[in-house]
């Protein structure tokens, strides 16, 4: 290539005046990703809050306290079945970026207890699990710290709003793992809340999703829906997408304003520094160099100086996020993915849509030039 016409040469020699064009695109690239990181960080609560469904199929009565009985022993005959415990359950309210979300403590026997932990790879990080017959829970370590609560802290009780429990109960151990788990001994509710209503796990046969998928579909097509409520985790993510279809509506809409703003920013930046470097381009016009050529070092300048300020902006984005999710979020227990793709994937179309504006508006500006008459006025 001929030196003249390198796109390096105009950002090598005055990388004062191609630093705004990529400090533009930096920040809209921030701007861009770390909202839809935060937006998205609401189907993430989702599906850490209630990751657990996907390991096994919750069953809950309707219009009753119990699920009739033909019905479980229906489930518990199908070949896709494995262990089917029942349960009866607390629940808390965990603090998320979109407000309270209910988050159940499980009431199990202890060798259910065991299988739910096993299924889900929750495990033991500090204290003990619920001794039987005693008023004791164990939560997660990120519901801990939603809430505030540690080793020892009662964790629901008569007189609260949210968190109730008709006697106190304390929290005696803290889980790890991948999801959000609440454990504690059935034989409480059922004796403190008699009245209240219990439902059933049912586990596949062994520990694999696609078992655990072929049994919710079993369960959902044997089940009589006007007594039995089946939660799967196929019917969470459907949920999850309806509930917040008008919220990504609203997302796209808002990016796309903010790509089409910056587009115009960058070119009008690319405009202003076209008009200051006339007299260079009249020249390299009226020696030789075609309109065609000089266009193709305008989107050579451009498309460096996007690739430059996308890249800069995705590691500003990615170490921005993990001080927020680090110093802010985590403590209080609330998730952020700071590396999430999707949100990056947004900020893709930011670059083209970049250089189209200003090979367009700096194309017209092209077609127009006279370089003879701009070099007569300098001379």
């Amino acid at each position: 290539m001929n030196p003249t016409l390198s796109p390096l040469l105009y950002v090598r020699r005055n990388p004062g005046k191609a630093a705004p064009i990529a400090t533009v695109i930096v920040l809209a690239v921030v701007l861009v990703a770390s909202v839809v990181s935060i937006i998205h960080s609401v189907d993430l609560t989702i599906y850490t809050l209630y990751g657990y469904n996907k390991y096994l199929t919750g069953l809950t009565p309707r219009n009753s306290l119990e699920i009739p009985a033909d019905q479980i022993a229906k489930f518990r005959k199908l070949p896709q079945a494995g262990p089917i415990y029942r349960t009866h359950s607390y629940q808390l309210f965990i603090k998320t970026i979109f407000g309270k979300m209910p988050f159940p403590v499980f009431g199990l026997t202890p060798q259910a207890m065991h299988l739910m932990m096993h299924r889900t790879g929750v495990s033991l990080a500090a204290g003990h699990l619920p001794t039987p017959g005693s008023a004791e829970a164990a939560i997660s370590g990120d519901v801990a710290r939603n809430l505030g609560v540690h080793i020892g802290s009662i964790l629901l009780q008569p007189n609260s709003r949210d968190d109730y429990a008709p006697v106190p109960i304390k929290l005696v151990g803290i889980l790890k793992g991948p999801c959000w788990v609440g454990l504690m001994d059935r034989s409480l509710p059922d004796k403190e809340s008699p009245l209240t209503f219990s439902g059933y796990l049912a586990f596949a046969p062994n520990g694999t999703l696609a078992a655990q998928r072929a049994l919710d579909n079993a369960i959902a097509h044997t089940a009589d829906r006007t007594v039995v409520h089946v939660w799967r985790f196929a019917g969470l993510v459907r949920e999850t997408r309806s509930a917040l279809s008008n919220l990504y509506l609203i997302l796209n809409i808002v990016i796309t304003i903010i790509i089409f703003s910056i587009a115009f920013v960058c070119a009008l930046l690319s405009n202003i520094y076209f008009t200051q470097r006339l007299p260079e381009v009249a020249t390299l016009s009226a020696i030789g160099y075609t309109q065609g050529m000089l266009l193709r070092r305008t989107v050579g300048e451009t498309t460096i100086l996007c690739i430059v300020g996308w890249c800069a902006g995705v590691v500003v984005t990615i170490g921005l996020l993990i001080a927020l999710s680090v110093f802010v979020l985590h403590p209080r227990g609330l998730l952020l993915d700071p590396v999430d793709p999707r949100a990056f994937m947004f900020t893709l179309p930011l670059p083209a849509i970049i250089v189209i504006f200003a090979v367009v508006t700096v194309g017209m500006r092209l077609k127009a030039l006279d370089p003879v008459s701009i070099i007569e006025r300098r001379g």
